[in-house]
């Protein structure tokens, strides 16, 4: 549908506003701004012009994969000032408009410019943020419809703001405890690669001039410096290949097997668990607390946990409460929420106090998950270092086995 730019003034009180708008027609443009009691003074069709970035977006599944969205940190910070704006009785159009000049994510300004002028056109928040499923979570709009129905959108900006913030400094703990097995990573394949394309050709001069029999551990060495250093462009394509098809089928077939492998990890696996039932009894609380009824609140927290095996879980527990039973006993049942926490809401069912008591227990399994990354990180580091060493190790003694005959490999 075409898009129009428009220029208009509102006669009762003399404003200018400007903007843009869908409409099939200039004419029906005109209309609708009539409608809203405005007079236009200036309307245009804006012209897109192609750029890298819709190009890329265009491709089947790597525009998919590469389209730009908005970050939680993005989102984090544009909640906790929504929230702020609104609390101080600040209109919802002027907030959006003082946020979109304010950020300087420009995929996020573009969205926030519709989703204002889609608010102008008479479309509530929810239905206008609902349109960019992609920047904005079904959790986050589905609150917003909540604030919007209740007539408390300050409020529930603000218990969002609190949720992303938690959100925010969860995902900050995971990144940091994976930064320095990743570095490591890094760095032993940046020394394998150096050592192969300039040491080995080095070595290699050496052992061919005196026309020794190698080792077998120094011939795969060799064969792989010749074969990196004649076929470097192959192993780039190879790996970027291997990523993106890893990548597709790790969100399609391999969801379960990975993200079953994922909690099942030795060190890790313990730490995504505790991560995934935090966010979701959280996430649960805050949909409670606006006003959202279990079950429905059940459906949008679970939609904040990407893991296939603990949906099996969250979908059990829905059919229960479905049926007239618990939420506590088929969470216990998964083997996947620790014991205190099913326990904590066993109380909250028969107390009433659901939304306390799920707080309470996300309070706990933050403790719990401060505590296992901590520990996971004392075991990371030095196991990388043995894993470091023991990589140089063999390259080194890939390297030097010849030269311990010296004389054999001389005589030739």
């Amino acid at each position: 549908m075409p898009v129009y730019a428009y220029k208009s003034i509102d006669p009762a009180s003399n404003r200018v506003t400007e903007g843009t708008m869908e409409a099939t027609t200039l004419r029906e443009a005109k209309d609708m701004l009539r409608s809203q009691g405005l007079i236009p003074t200036r309307l245009e069709e804006e012209v897109k012009v192609a750029t890298l970035e819709s190009l890329t977006q265009s491709i089947p599944v790597l525009g998919g994969l590469l389209a730009p969205r908005v970050g939680l940190k993005d989102l984090n910070l544009f909640t906790q000032q929504f929230a702020t704006l609104l609390d101080a009785g600040i209109p919802i159009i002027e907030a959006l408009y003082l946020l979109e000049q304010q950020t300087g994510n420009r995929h996020f300004k573009e969205i926030l410019k519709k989703i204002r002028t889609d608010v102008i056109a008479g479309d509530s928040l929810f239905a206008a943020m609902n349109r960019f499923p992609n920047d904005f979570p079904r959790l986050y709009t589905q609150l917003i419809r909540a604030g919007e129905l209740s007539g408390e959108l300050d409020r529930i900006c603000q218990r969002l703001a609190i949720l992303y913030e938690k959100f925010l400094e969860l995902q900050r703990k995971i990144l940091g405890a994976l930064l320095y097995p990743l570095i490591t990573i890094v760095i032993i394949t940046a020394v394998v690669v150096l050592i192969l394309v300039f040491v080995v050709p080095q070595f290699q001069e050496v052992f061919s001039s005196h026309g020794a029999e190698l080792p077998l551990p120094t011939q795969i060495l060799i064969k792989s410096s010749e074969f990196i250093t004649t076929f470097w462009w192959a192993v780039i394509a190879a790996f970027g290949t291997a990523v993106f098809w890893a990548n597709i089928w790790r969100k399609g077939a391999g969801k379960p097997f990975v993200d079953q492998w994922m909690l099942t990890l030795p060190l890790m696996g313990n730490v995504f668990r505790k991560v995934y039932v935090s966010r979701f009894i959280r996430t649960l609380a805050t949909v409670l607390g606006a006003g959202v009824s279990l079950t429905e609140g059940m459906a949008t927290a679970a939609g904040t946990v990407d893991n296939f095996v603990m949906h099996v879980g969250f979908d059990k527990a829905k059919e229960s409460l479905l049926t007239g039973g618990t939420l506590s006993r088929p969470l216990e049942q998964t083997g996947q929420f620790p014991l205190m926490v099913t326990k904590m809401i066993a109380i909250g069912e028969e107390t009433g106090e659901m939304e306390k008591m799920l707080n309470k227990s996300a309070d706990f399994l933050d403790i719990e998950v401060d505590q296992a990354i901590e520990t996971m990180t004392t075991l990371i580091e030095p196991a990388m270092i043995v894993v470091l060493g023991g990589v140089l190790l063999c390259v080194a003694l890939a390297l030097y086995l010849p030269l311990f005959d010296m004389g054999k490999v001389m005589s030739g």
